[in-house]
């Protein structure tokens, strides 16, 4: 395999080019997640794939994603994923049967139909561009679909509620009941610790707002027709849909991605809704809908109503694109952790005795790990180098040494929110004077120092002074 960077080539196993340094776990995508890390993102940076061409297996290797058998391990998520294309395709196409629907609407079923797939096309297609920037591909696109129509309903229903309770005339003051209520519908669906990325979050509240937003259009369409005939149904199927995107689609995603990264991989708790970050995104979506609702004008446009509208649009995506920022670095710090550059030793000081060139005392030779001339070498030692057991030193007895996050059956335990550790990750064993590792068939891989990974329960010896790692827990052995 060549790096899809510098085209070095990169041995088997390894975690990153030796060359250039970069993640093979990048993929194709290396300078995106390269500026993702350093938060060089630019808006234009992920929508740059949209007019490429893409062939038949690209969609279909698209919408297989996110069932038990596709989806791809934590430290897999970032090699295969593609920039989204389909949302685009799929507003072009809804846009076009929505115009020939429009122009067919002297039939009364199709006029029904315009004012449905009007209303629907730009939430659905928001809620893909979502679905796409999941780069865990963790959730499938039948569940995004029950979300959207489940979540739009279960939202529906707990603002009517909140509106008995919050009674008002004021358009503006809507969102003082339909922000809470989309909150609680997506909080149902975020409750579990499998939903555990900032992008799930975004992608669960885009849903829940897009089945919001396009069964609000629809009925808006139909009462205005009713009332006003088809001409005023038109104007409203045509406005509400241009400015789907700008409305409830992009305020429940913001918050939503908050909440989702307030939580991380715990269960949704209480405590996670007084998070600051979630706190300032749902005051700020709540603040975005107020505005929108009350009714001020700057300069009249055609289409989009006013300008307040689009600059309200623009403000919402740039926080979309804050947390959604937030989100792909969390994918690419949890990635980068199973199996990413270990921290280089610090070059140690100059002992007297080299200075001088007297001969070494044996205490030296006890300090470095290396035998001292003509004396045994010192016992064999587990020393902890990073992560959980940084600075501890485990006393190595002939037998096994078992790593893991299963206390019943690991000598050597982690902490369960420790990432990168399997529940019998490896073994460790001394014997015959001598170390040999070995990996338990675990989900995120045992490395040598030197970043190849070891094939699952093959015995790898270690030589004194040699290190290994897994995840962010690094080891090396000595004798």
């Amino acid at each position: 395999m060549n790096c899809t960077r510098c085209g070095a080539p990169i041995p088997e196993g390894a975690a990153r080019c030796p060359a250039c340094g970069s993640s093979v776990r990048y993929g194709g995508n290396t300078e995106f997640f390269g500026k993702a890390s350093q938060s060089k993102l630019r808006f234009w940076d992920i929508f740059s794939d949209v007019f490429k061409k893409h062939s038949k297996k690209d969609g279909e290797s698209l919408f297989m994603a996110g069932t038990e058998a596709t989806t791809p391990r934590e430290d897999e998520m970032l090699r295969h994923w593609r920039k989204p294309w389909v949302f685009a395709y799929v507003a072009i196409i809804g846009i076009a049967l929505s115009l020939a629907l429009y122009f067919m609407s002297a039939y009364i079923a199709s006029y029904a139909a315009f004012m449905m797939v009007g209303s629907f096309v730009m939430p659905i297609a928001a809620l893909l561009f979502y679905w796409e920037m999941n780069i865990p591909r963790n959730i499938p696109l039948y569940s995004v679909i029950l979300m959207f129509l489940a979540g739009g309903v279960l939202s529906f229903f707990i603002s009517m509620i909140l509106f008995q309770v919050i009674p008002t005339d004021m358009a503006s003051y809507a969102a003082f009941c339909e922000e809470p209520g989309k909150l609680l519908a997506l909080a149902f669906f975020l409750r579990g610790s499998d939903k555990k990325y900032g992008l799930n979050g975004i992608l669960i509240g885009g849903a829940v707002g897009a089945g919001f937003a396009a069964m609000e259009s629809l009925g808006y369409a139909f009462n205005y027709a009713a009332a006003g005939g088809a001409e005023l149904g038109t104007q409203v199927v045509v406005m509400r849909g241009v400015l789907a995107i700008g409305g409830h689609v992009a305020w429940a995603a913001i918050y939503g991605g908050a909440l989702a990264l307030a939580k991380g991989r715990e269960p949704l708790r209480i405590k996670h809704f007084g998070n600051g970050l979630f706190l300032g995104c749902f005051a700020f979506s709540i603040v975005l809908h107020f505005i929108w609702n009350y009714g001020f004008s700057l300069v009249p446009l055609p289409f989009f109503g006013d300008l307040v509208y689009i600059l309200l649009t623009i403000a919402a995506w740039a926080a979309i694109f804050f947390i959604m920022n937030k989100g792909i670095r969390q994918i690419v710090d949890i990635t980068n952790s199973y199996g990413g550059p270990m921290p280089a030793p610090r070059p140690a000081p100059v002992p007297a005795y080299q200075q001088s060139g007297q001969p070494a005392p044996a205490a030296a030779y006890q300090q470095s790990g290396q035998p001292a001339p003509g004396r045994a070498a010192g016992p064999p030692v587990l020393v902890g180098i990073g992560g959980v057991y940084a600075g501890k030193t485990i006393p190595c007895e002939p037998g096994q040494m078992v790593f893991g996050r299963e206390a019943s059956v690991c000598s050597l335990v982690f902490p369960s929110n420790v990432p990168g550790i399997s529940r019998k990750h490896c073994i460790l064993e001394f014997k015959n004077g001598k170390f040999f590792l070995t990996d338990c068939n675990s989900t995120y891989g045992t490395y040598l120092g030197d970043g190849r990974r070891l094939p699952p329960g093959v015995q790898a010896p270690l030589e004194s002074g040699q290190r290994f790692y897994m995840g962010n827990e690094l080891f090396e052995v000595r004798m």
